[in-house]
């Protein structure tokens, strides 16, 4: 990872877009899947690396749950103690890096409109 964040800093920190545009909130889970991938490929060794079958391969996806609620997409992970904290906390933090994105491209387009 680029940057060490601590998960516990926001309070809904699982929220991945609020808003009204299905396109930009399909582009914010995009990115947030290729973050996923991103961390299952530095924890390939927790899950068998060296092993034949591809199944055991850690992979995220098949541990978190998308919610779609008035203008609001979160995760939630399917069941958390099959996952070490560390890549919950991962997650999170890839998260949390997106919602900071968002923050921040929505500031600048606001000062570039004044």
């Amino acid at each position: 990872m680029e940057k060490v964040l601590l998960a516990e800093n926001l309070a809904y920190n699982n929220v991945l877009y609020i808003g009204d545009n299905p396109r930009e909130c399909l582009k914010i889970i995009e990115k947030f899947t290729a973050r996923l991938r991103k961390i299952e490929n530095s924890y390939a060794g927790l899950s068998g690396e060296n092993s034949d079958n591809q199944l055991h391969r850690l992979q995220l996806q098949q541990h978190i749950q998308y919610h779609f609620e008035g203008g609001i997409a979160i995760f939630r992970f399917k069941d958390e103690d099959q996952l070490p904290t560390t890549v919950r906390n991962e997650c999170l933090v890839a998260c949390q890096s997106l919602i900071f994105e968002q923050m921040l491209l929505s500031s600048l387009s606001t000062l570039a409109c004044s």
